[in-house]
């Protein structure tokens, strides 16, 4: 089995190289995870989310504590 590398453009995989599969060839596809760069700002931005998020969940559990 070989192993081949592509990009999707325009909603169909564009294989690297000059590949020739013969019709009918079945595939599997394996999504690769490919983590985005961001600017500092964003990085920034999201630590912001996540702690904004990190404290109303601590809210939210204090409200269940208080309530009987």
């Amino acid at each position: 089995m070989s192993m081949l590398t592509g990009t999707v453009k325009d909603g169909v995989i564009v294989l690297d190289g000059d590949v020739q599969l013969p019709e009918g060839t079945k595939v599997r596809v394996e999504i690769l995870e490919i983590t985005p760069s961001l600017t500092p700002e964003e990085e920034e931005e999201f630590s912001e989310w996540e702690r904004a998020s990190d404290e109303a969940w601590a809210l939210i559990e204090q409200e269940d504590e208080v309530k009987p």
